[in-house]
């Protein structure tokens, strides 16, 4: 009886120090060692109602709550709840939380049979036509649709790994999610299938969601497995994500691999590889980082010129815009070094831009890349994506990043309106860090945007910058040139070459357009040093034209239409002299210009003020004021050291500037004013009759407003009047930027842009749009496109 009455005790004492077990678990050390996937959920109406409303969470969930929601909203707690499956296949649940006597009260619920399964002390309830089987375990409420979870629950087996991860995560956030690698729809947030195949370790990641997007963060667990293919990155330092200053801002895929030495992450990744690749030293090993684009693989390097040094087997095929382009035979050398990250077949070619190496399958592809560059149209500067980069860590071990489309076919589900979307591993140590960003970014209409309309290359390089000219067909404007062998090119509003003419010599100054027939066919008229033409519409010369002259024309050709009735006057200068010709080039014998032995050193303008015709030009050292007929109209008797500008028609006053930088001014009774500019020697003015841009240096004032540009070799300012606005270019030769400002000296949006030349405004489609004409090198004209 005493043995029977001592083991009586001991059963009793033991069965209190089990309830008293019981009561000191916590709720999430009852998850099932089993477990694939944990949701922590810190605030219960908010998940629920994130679960509803969110894009990304019901997509990544919906499957997984079709029988846990109605449960849930059963529920009333503020405490935390963890919800846990275990496997992918079937739907089956746990649910965990800290009891309390409203926790889940049957009785005020609908339609609710509930009863409890004897010997188990279970209770089944059925809502609706859920079955839920729930107990009690010490301080601990527990239920499931299935019962062999419930009865198999014991906080003897917790899963230490599984209970440290939820220790460390962040109780602020709405909900954190703990899954294995083999839970492919919680793995989607990381955008890849390739991070981790091993099935013994966990990803963290803590969830705050908003009517943007999601943005999440976490750790990934690591172990020196051969499917965990994040451990290729340790023992390396995670580097800048570069490959966003080159990826075009269109980028639908990048994939960024970075370290601090490439030797040591191609040997740990080869020890993860069922066949490793060669160790041997490659050019690789001049980089820290390599990325993979929709089309192209680029690689960032510290020092590129001895990167392409030793790169081998590699032979230079042309120039584009004054950057090499290389033809590379390793073509399928990124195929398998770099899997299972990157994988890229076909690296036929490559450039050099700046630090970065692009290798693409074909030239054009490699151009368009660059071009994108050179504009900085480039991911990095695109608003979708800087619109994320504050969630983001600087530096990272691996970098992906999805477009809407892409993400649509990461998540089967479409996702319009997605446009930036940025996963990031850091690795450290035996985890790795994550930060991941889905924002839905609503585009800015784009009437700020400046695009890349087309390019046309010449046969040679251009002898002076494209112009544009009407286009009586269509009522839009097309673009004319002439290259160094004097051939002249007609060129469509879409980039076409519509005719070329061979020509005597080069034009001077810009080409003029008259209607000699006065039917609304429009000629093309200008001269060279000895010729003065007049071209149709198809480039063929329009009789008598062309002319020919003995001696040298030392201007351009000046055409006056005086009472805007189509009498054109074509004015001809050669030295001192002056000749005057109809548009049937026939000389005019009532204009006689005396000239006074000097040179004429501007172009002859016309312009009318009030009812008086003025024609008004430089020469030597005095400003000729003439009437209609080439005789003085008004006497400035005053000289003038000219400057190098044109004489201008400004506040109804001939304007133009002298050696010293001052604007000279002389009114129509021949008196003349100045005003210091401050303007250096080499300055350069140009005006319309209210607005005078002047430069001098880097100095660029537009009326009384100064930009401090940066210093270079500029372009004589241009001023432009469209749709009722008035603006102005400027090109830096130097630095191969073209610059357009608005009267008010604000830059337009966009600006500056690639260009090598000065660039010419206009509307050349006949849209609401404005092209931008300008020169991507000496032999490509390139037209931007203003929305």
């Amino acid at each position: 009886m005493k043995r029977l009455g001592f083991l009586s005790i001991l059963f009793i004492s033991l069965l209190g120090c089990q309830k008293d077990y019981n009561k000191t678990k916590l709720t999430y050390q009852f998850i099932p060692n089993e477990t694939n996937a944990v949701i922590q959920v810190n605030e219960l109406t908010d998940f629920i109602s994130s679960i509803q409303n969110n894009d990304i969470l019901s997509n990544v969930y919906n499957k997984d709550f079709t029988n846990v929601t109605p449960i849930l909203n059963n529920l009333n707690t503020t405490k935390q709840v963890f919800i846990s499956f275990k496997d992918s296949i079937n739907s089956d649940y746990l649910i965990l939380t800290e009891n309390d006597s409203t926790l889940f009260v049957i009785d005020t619920l609908p339609n609710v049979i509930s009863e409890t399964i004897k010997d188990l002390n279970i209770k089944k309830t059925t809502i609706n036509d859920a079955i839920l089987y729930h107990k009690t375990i010490g301080k601990t409420f527990a239920a499931s649709n299935n019962i062999e979870l419930i009865k198999g629950l014991s906080a003897e087996f917790e899963n230490k790994e599984l209970s440290k991860l939820i220790t460390s995560t962040d109780q602020k956030s709405v909900a954190s999610i703990i899954f294995k690698s083999d839970e492919k729809n919680y793995s989607k947030l990381l955008f890849s299938n390739f991070i981790n195949n091993d099935e013994t370790v966990f990803t963290s990641l803590d969830i705050n969601s908003n009517d943007k997007g999601l943005i999440y963060n976490g750790i990934l667990t690591s172990k020196d497995s051969s499917s965990n293919y994040l451990a290729g990155f340790k023992k390396t330092v995670p580097q800048k994500t570069s490959s966003l200053s080159i990826a075009p801002k269109n980028t639908s895929s990048l994939i960024s691999i970075a370290y601090d030495d490439f030797s040591i992450f191609l040997a740990n990744t080869n020890k993860l590889k069922p066949e490793a690749s060669d160790n041997s030293a490659t050019f690789l090993n001049f980089t820290n980082e390599i990325a993979l684009i929709d089309n192209a693989i680029i690689l960032h390097t510290l020092d590129p010129n001895l990167l392409v040094e030793s790169i081998e087997g590699k032979s230079n095929t042309e120039s584009f815009r004054d950057i090499d382009i290389f033809e590379f035979e390793d073509s399928n050398f990124f195929k398998a070094i770099l899997k299972p990250f990157i994988s890229f077949e076909n690296a036929n070619y490559f450039s050099i831009f700046k630090d970065f190496i692009v290798f693409s399958d074909t030239t054009d592809n490699l151009k368009s890349i660059l071009t994108d560059a050179l504009n900085n149209n480039t991911l990095a500067n695109s608003d979708a994506f800087i619109s994320i980069n504050d969630n983001l860590s600087d530096e990272a071990s691996l970098f992906i990043y999805k477009d809407s489309q892409k993400l649509s076919a990461i998540m089967d589900k479409n996702l319009d309106g997605y446009n930036a979307n940025a996963v990031q591993f850091i690795q450290e140590d035996n985890y790795t860090h994550i930060n991941g960003v889905i924002q839905k970014y609503k585009k800015r209409a784009a009437t700020n945007s400046v695009n890349e309309a087309f390019t046309t290359k010449l046969e040679a390089a251009l002898i002076t910058a494209p112009q544009t000219v009407k286009n009586h067909i269509t009522k839009a404007n097309d673009i004319i040139a002439q290259d160094v062998n004097n051939k002249l090119y007609l060129i469509s509003s879409s980039g076409n070459v519509l005719w070329k003419k061979q020509l005597q010599g080069k034009i001077l100054g810009q080409i003029e357009q008259i209607d000699m027939y006065k039917n609304g066919r429009l000629q093309l008229a200008f001269n060279t040093t000895n010729k003065l033409y007049v071209l149709d519409r198809n480039g063929n010369d329009v009789s008598p034209y062309p002319l020919k002259f003995k001696d040298p024309i030392t201007q351009p050709l000046s055409v006056f239409d005086y009472n805007k009735n189509k009498d054109y006057r074509l004015l001809v200068t050669q030295g001192k002299n002056l000749l005057m010709y109809n548009a049937k080039g026939q000389s005019i014998s009532g204009f006689t210009y005396k000239n006074n032995s000097a040179n004429i050193i501007t172009q002859p303008k016309h312009h009318r003020i009030g009812t008086k015709d003025y024609i008004v030009f430089a020469a030597g050292e005095n400003l000729k004021i003439l009437n209609r007929q080439g005789n003085i109209r008004v006497n400035a008797k005053d000289k003038i050291r000219f400057s190098d500008n044109d004489v201008y028609l400004y506040q109804n006053k001939f304007t133009t500037t002298n050696t010293l930088g001052e604007l000279v001014q002389v009114d129509t009774r021949g008196n003349q004013s100045s005003e210091n500019l401050n303007l250096t020697d080499k300055h350069k003015i140009n005006t319309t009759s209210k607005t005078l841009v002047s430069l001098k240096e880097n100095r660029l004032t537009i009326k009384s407003r100064k930009i401090d540009l940066d210093y270079g070799d500029y372009t004589a300012p241009r001023i432009f009047y469209l749709n009722d606005k008035i603006y102005i270019t400027t090109t830096d030769k130097q630095s191969k930027k073209v610059y357009l400002f608005d009267s008010q000296a604000k830059s337009i949006p966009n600006f500056p842009v690639f260009g090598v030349a000065a660039a010419t405004l206009e509307d050349l489609d006949n849209d609401t749009g404005l092209e931008l004409i300008t020169q991507s090198d000496d032999q490509t004209i390139m037209v931007y496109k203003l929305n």
